[in-house]
């Protein structure tokens, strides 16, 4: 089971309206919706991570879905999206992608 821990942060009068807003149109609490937000930061903060790493060529595509949380079908889509070719991998990659979704039962 995961801890939880207090995180405390002073954020702008701007911010904590916009947080108020939002809280009161989605039916939810202020610290809810902070926390959403912070959940959908990290994922995205991944994801482009990821991406990054994925078009220098140092890690492959198999590795940046799993870095982004994402799955390789996925990825591939958000790679098509961002309009990031996909002819990077190496036969070896493949292989070793395949390998590797074999022995995860995918």
């Amino acid at each position: 089971m995961s801890q939880i821990v207090q995180l405390n942060i002073r954020i702008s009068k701007e911010l904590a309206e916009e947080i108020e807003y939002v809280s009161q149109q989605e039916a939810l609490r202020k610290s809810d919706v902070a926390r959403k937000w912070l959940i959908e930061g990290l994922r995205r903060w991944k994801l482009d991570q990821a991406v990054t790493q994925y078009q220098r060529g140092e890690i492959s595509l198999e590795r940046a879905a799993e870095e982004a949380g994402l799955s390789l079908y996925d990825m591939m889509d958000e790679l098509r999206r961002r309009g990031i070719t996909l002819d990077r991998t190496t036969p070896d990659e493949v292989r070793e992608e395949i390998l590797s979704l074999l022995k995860r039962g995918v």
